[in-house]
């Protein structure tokens, strides 16, 4: 039994990584994959490098992002994942290189666990012959609490998900940071088979032009992220004292670093987040942002004795 593994990949100005990357998916010793790649309006080469290996191998599949689809790296997956046909997804990215037993080894711990959600590691230095190795099983439909307060965290390129469990949940296309993490907690929502396998079967390529070096940068929507993902959980946690707590934490934290790089629009825009994730009265808390702003200190008076 090989049941079929697509493999989704967004791509944007990637000429000079992507042939690294599909080459490294050639390689795999499991052969029963699709490779779907989505482009999001690259300016350079490419569609040509992605189109060669198209015509390279016919598991290969281009497309263009749809006009009308918003601009970003969740479009193009999402809409990757309607093209998809196989029964497990692995979501990928364009700078990284896949072990050449990577779909292997997580196949056939799927198929000894009849699991929904494979997790392995990575590695930012290399990639070594896999011998012996852990392997973690447990069904849960609690474990997205645990995935949300950060005790089991994983990438998007971790993780190979039985497609059936996705249904109609996509990503969210308003994030521009943290999009992976959104993903899975609200995936992770029902009962399900995890296995998570002490393995690194990713090398995860940090360089200049790096995905995850361009998000943390700190620029203007990744911020709004930042907030929008906080606003998010509390909505959508209400009852989960955990949560609530973690979700005005990450509002604490992004109130400091909007007060010390000046971002005086974005704090009075979210003055009422930011107001609660401090637990203080509106007045009171304006008083503090004030001072905050005018000083660049005064962050640890503001919190109160509740503040975790």
């Amino acid at each position: 039994m090989n049941p079929l593994i697509s493999i989704i990949i967004p791509v944007y100005n990637r000429e000079s990584l992507i042939g690294e990357t599909l080459a490294s998916i050639l390689k795999q010793s499991y052969s029963n994959w699709e490779c779907i790649l989505v482009d999001d309006g690259s300016t350079d080469n490419t569609s040509e490098v992605c189109d060669g290996f198209s015509l390279k191998d016919s598991r290969i599949s281009f497309y263009e992002r749809p006009p009308k689809m918003l601009k970003g790296a969740n479009s193009c997956r999402n809409y990757g994942f309607e093209k998809s046909k196989g029964v497990y997804i692995q979501w990928f990215d364009s700078d990284d290189v896949m072990h050449r037993d990577k779909l292997k080894t997580k196949m056939k711990t799927a198929l000894k666990f009849d699991a929904d959600i494979i997790a392995s590691k990575h590695s930012t230095t290399g990639l070594e012959s896999i011998k012996e190795f852990k392997t973690e099983g447990f069904l849960s439909e609690t474990f997205y609490i645990d995935y949300i307060l950060g005790k089991k965290p994983v990438i998007t390129n971790d993780v190979m998900l039985r497609k059936s469990i996705i249904k109609d949940i996509r990503f969210d296309v308003n994030l521009h940071k943290a999009q992976e993490y959104d993903f899975f907690s609200r995936v992770f929502q029902q009962k399900l088979m995890y296995c998570f396998i002490d393995v690194s079967l990713t090398l995860y390529r940090l360089n200049a032009d790096s995905i995850s070096k361009k998000a943390g940068k700190g620029n203007a929507k990744q911020i709004e992220s930042l907030i929008y993902l906080s606003k998010k959980l509390q909505n959508n946690h209400q009852h989960n004292a955990l949560i609530i707590q973690k979700a005005k934490r990450q509002g604490r934290k992004t109130y400091k670093w909007l007060v010390k790089h000046n971002r005086i629009k974005l704090l009075v825009e979210n003055f009422m987040f930011f107001k609660n994730s401090y637990d203080k009265s509106s007045l009171v808390f304006l008083l503090y942002m004030i001072y905050n702003v005018l000083t660049k200190k005064g962050f640890d008076k503001i919190k109160s004795y509740n503040n975790n």
